[in-house]
């Protein structure tokens, strides 16, 4: 069954310059989970320099830049992504909004889109942002009725998800540390 991990970013060395490359943290953080991660037969990434330098840190290469990975949020992204500290405020947050349910249904297809790129046993990393993973993973949770508990998604942590016929079948929350 093709797997799918899709991580946040590493940290960057200017939070406020979208250009910023990675800090020396983040570098090293990829580095340790360059160590740790399976070999990857397909390495996607946003289109922003931070996402696709953790890319080619924790896989050794970057394969392609995939818009769907940072899609456009508008002026309401502030509103949407606001000061969340646990997964639970996310799923708070798709019962609330129906913006952000909608943002979690759109992202789903880009996730399985991916993951149609590959063999039956291959596993792919895909390297987004903050927000834009845990709003669709939080409703993948919900459907798959897993528990939704833990922090929000820090540098490095994301979801693995397993597909079996297109569909995904399992998630697992990922931690870099």
């Amino acid at each position: 069954m093709p797997i799918l991990d899709v991580r946040r970013h590493a940290e960057r060395i200017n939070r406020t310059d979208q250009q910023s490359a990675l800090s020396v943290n983040g570098q090293a953080m990829c580095e340790r989970l360059a160590k740790r991660e399976p070999k990857y037969a397909l390495v996607v990434s946003s289109p922003l320099p931070r996402a696709k330098e953790t890319a080619e840190r924790i896989a050794g290469r970057l394969d392609s830049v995939e818009p769907g990975l940072l899609p456009d949020l508008g002026s309401h992204a502030a509103q949407l992504f606001g000061e969340m500290k646990l997964l639970a405020d996310w799923a708070k947050l798709l019962h609330e909004r129906p913006d952000s349910r909608t943002f979690a249904e759109e992202q789903l297809p880009v996730w399985a889109r991916l993951a149609s790129r590959l063999g039956p046993k291959d596993k792919a990393l895909a390297v987004s942002h903050g927000g834009i993973i845990e709003l669709p993973a939080v409703l993948l949770m919900e459907r798959l009725k897993i528990p939704i508990k833990g922090e929000v998604f820090g540098y490095g942590d994301g979801v693995r998800v397993t597909y079996k016929d297109g569909q995904p079948t399992a998630i697992e929350i990922l931690r870099a540390a």
